[in-house]
């Protein structure tokens, strides 16, 4: 495969290489790519340093397929696991060894955007699904359809942090009174509508935030991120390393309160006299503030600039 044969290019991935190094003498030389989409990091990852193995996690069967293709040249260095990365535990547990790093990209990939075909998108007219797995329930099309004013409303301004959330969600129910809402286009349309034009943001569609909020509450990603980080932990050896890319703050925001929480000490939430985790740290912090993509890599991929990596360590 040529990597033109890709829709994604892998971000801050110096960075990611760079806080790689290593690792191969750690535990047992295992970095699990927790978002393994078309297996570009892998992929880097395996080539730089050939004593590292990869666990890779896509909950995606259409795009593992494609990393799995790509990946056939490291047969024996790469195995990958069907599933979503909140479930870490279920399939690390029992491993023999400590694991010697964890790499999260969140968010989707530009395969989601660009060729799924399932709505992720509002620059071309699709079916509103947006759900990254078969097993997932609910599509966009039924949280749109079936939720009520005050729920749309929610997920809209908690989600996609819009201010015109209650104002989009009144345009919404207003026009699938009419008939069920399917098409991309259309919803992208109504949401135009509801914003007023003086409002808008240059080069920042008005609906962005929107198909966000509905991304996220359809596969429940946000919370995902927040159980995988915690089971993570404690799989790591001394040393392990646990390196998350970020692409919006609610993503960010997660990250950097529980690297923060675990690199204070205690995490038991008790009295200090019915502690059990004797206050110690469970990490350190790598990165005091988070590392952002350098001007070049901005201008060969514009969809990194909003990328934000946090990395810690494993005491």
């Amino acid at each position: 495969m040529d990597h033109s044969d890709f829709a994604h290019s892998s971000v801050l991935y110096r960075e990611v290489l760079g806080y790689c190094e290593g690792l191969e003498a750690v535990g047992d030389g295992v970095v699990v790519d927790c978002t393994l989409g078309e297996g570009g990091h892998t992929e880097m990852i395996l080539e730089r340093y050939r004593e590292i193995k990869v666990v890779g996690f896509e909950r995606d069967d259409a795009i593992l397929d494609i990393a799995r293709e790509r990946l056939d040249k490291f047969a024996g260095r790469v195995e990958f696991v069907n599933d979503n990365f909140a479930a870490v535990e279920d399939h690390l547990l029992s491993r023999k060894g400590k694991i010697s790093g964890f790499l999260y990209d969140f968010g989707i990939s530009s395969y989601h955007f660009d060729r799924s075909g399932r709505g992720f998108s509002f620059q071309r007219d699709e079916c509103l699904d947006m759900r990254l797995g078969k097993t997932s329930g609910k599509d966009a099309a039924y949280v749109i359809n079936n939720y009520s004013e005050n729920e749309l409303t929610d997920i809209i301004k908690r989600y996609g942090e819009e201010r015109w959330a209650k104002r989009i969600a009144r345009f919404i129910c207003r026009k699938r009174s009419e008939g069920p809402i399917e098409r991309t286009l259309e919803l992208a349309e109504i949401v135009l509508a509801a914003i007023p034009s003086r409002f808008h943001v240059k080069n920042i569609h008005p609906a962005t935030r929107v198909f966000q909020a509905l991304r996220i509450e359809v596969n429940d990603e946000l919370s995902a991120i927040e159980e995988s980080l915690q089971k993570a932990v404690p799989l790591l050896a001394a040393g392990g390393r646990i390196m998350a890319i970020s692409f919006h703050s609610l993503e960010d925001r997660i990250v950097k309160n529980i690297f923060r929480r675990l690199s204070k000490g205690c995490t038991c939430d008790r009295e200090p006299q019915y502690c059990q985790c004797d206050h110690a740290p469970y990490v350190r912090l790598l990165t005091k503030k988070p590392l952002l993509p350098g001007d070049d890599e901005v201008a060969l991929n514009k969809r990194s600039r909003s990328a934000k990596m946090r990395v810690c360590e494993a005491l």
